[in-house]
């Protein structure tokens, strides 16, 4: 630990006043540091959380280090931007970490930088008291990689992120579509843009139907998880099907094992009677030629039943994680205590959504037992529920 050395410019931090390297929690400015992870965890973007700290006076971190004032009624200068606020919420010194070569000097001579993969950073946990919990500041991490690099949004859509192309498998858009009649509200739709570049397919689907029609889905497959009864019998049914589909694939790759033993045998029985004479050589060609060929047929047959019963395997281990059941029942719990449904709940839940060119939906979700109960929903929620105007349905993935 000794070698660890840490910066001090971080708002929220200062020197500890006798050991070396050491940070301590700014009681002063701590509660700024917590006002901006909650912001952000509960949809405010990054140009709201700005003006909410220019707006109520706060000095930026270069003018609290300068004159040791939080706030100046009379203030100028020192103020905030997004990439200050930006930096903070992607900071991992506020959960104890200390992370160091983040950059590295491409030249000396023009004084180059580069920044430097995360896999080769150097990263020591637990170095210093944390202001943000790891739980939020993770729910935070994921909101920035949903939503990309810009976070300038003046309309931050509930599903802004987890939308993509099933066909160029791009991130679709978000667009206000325009209404040539004067005092009438324009309204979101979902598109593909360029899609005539990368010869896709045109999307013009309406965003507020089909944001209602993600959210009933997502409420009645976690309230069907959180009944474990009901779970369970899915759960049953599908582990059965599962190792019933196993076993016919074992059974299949048995029988096309025996008839390729079967050629084999063939074969060398023919090879013995051209050596003795007993059948041609003209005749030993031609048909060791076709036994050859249904070999190599049976041998491509065999090689995809073997990985449909690796993916088989896989699918009954998985659902076996307690790991997985302990977070998803939590994070499922929490979700349905929401009386609206929270960006940061919904982005841990779902991985993505794609649409195709026919709008048809499909959900992938970061848990598998909530993907066990999508391939399910036919069974507990009525088709004509998944229908809207714009005939959109949701697809078993």
């Amino acid at each position: 630990m000794e070698n660890i050395c840490v910066a001090f410019q971080h708002i929220g931090y200062k020197r500890h006043p006798s050991i070396k390297n050491k940070l301590i929690v700014d009681e002063q400015v701590k509660d700024i540091v917590e006002k901006i992870f909650d912001m952000y965890a509960n949809n405010h973007g990054s140009v709201e959380i700005v003006k909410y700290l220019n707006d109520n006076k706060y000095l930026s971190p270069a003018g609290y280090r300068k004159t040791g004032a939080i706030q100046d009624k009379n203030k100028i200068n020192y103020e905030w931007n997004e990439v200050t606020v930006c930096n903070i919420l992607r900071n991992e010194v506020y959960i104890g970490n200390t992370v160091q070569n983040k950059r590295s000097v491409i030249s000396y001579k023009v004084h180059k930088v580069r920044n430097v993969d995360k896999k080769n950073q150097i990263r020591v946990e637990n170095t210093h008291e944390p202001i943000i919990s790891k739980d939020t500041f993770e729910k935070v991490q994921c909101i920035i990689e949903k939503r990309g690099a810009n976070t300038k949004f003046k309309y931050d859509y509930l599903l802004r992120g987890l939308l993509y192309c099933h066909h160029c498998k791009r991130k679709l858009q978000i667009v206000l579509k325009k209404n040539s009649k004067r005092n009438i509200k324009s309204y979101p739709y979902i598109t593909c843009s360029d899609h005539k570049s990368r010869g896709c397919y045109p999307l013009n689907i309406n965003y507020e139907n089909f944001e209602n029609h993600i959210t009933n889905i997502t409420k009645k497959i976690c309230t069907k998880y959180a009944d474990k009864e009901i779970f369970y019998d899915i759960y049953e049914e599908y582990t059965n099907k599962t190792f019933n589909i196993q076993k016919k694939y074992k059974k299949k790759l048995e029988q096309i094992n025996n008839e390729i033993l079967d050629i084999n045998n063939k074969l060398d029985k023919m090879y013995m009677d051209k050596l003795q004479g007993i059948i041609l050589e003209q005749d030993y060609i031609r048909v060791s030629q076709k036994l050859i060929f249904d070999r190599i047929s049976l041998e491509k047959q065999k090689e995809e039943l073997e990985k449909k019963i690796i993916v088989a395997e896989n699918k009954i281990s998985v659902k076996s994680k307690t790991t997985e059941e302990k977070e998803v029942d939590k994070l499922i719990e929490n979700f349905l205590k929401l009386e609206k449904i929270d960006k940061m709940h919904l982005y841990r839940l779902i991985d993505k959504i794609e649409i195709d060119k026919d709008k048809n939906v499909y959900i992938y979700f970061n848990f598998s037992k909530l993907n066990l109960i999508l391939e399910n929903l036919e069974e507990f929620i009525k088709i004509e529920e998944l229908i809207n105007e714009n005939n959109q349905k949701c697809k078993v993935v």
